[in-house]
């Protein structure tokens, strides 16, 4: 499973886990938990790069012509 998966479903499962503490299913605290999952969901994809050899190159101020 790659890394941005693994974001994916824990931001998702943290989602589910705040919606149910809304909807009194389960305890306030099982929302905050939700919260704390969620957020390490996004923190793993905000670190998520493309592999070295699939990155867009940079231009460089001599590729551009006056």
């Amino acid at each position: 499973m790659k890394r941005n998966q693994i974001a994916w479903w824990l931001w998702a499962g943290g989602t589910v886990l705040i919606v149910l503490s809304w909807m009194e299913v389960v305890s306030a605290t099982v929302g905050w938990i939700g919260f704390a999952i969620g957020f390490v969901g996004s923190v793993i994809s905000w670190g998520v790069r493309p592999p070295r050899g699939e990155q867009q190159p940079e231009t460089s101020q001599t590729d551009k012509k006056d």
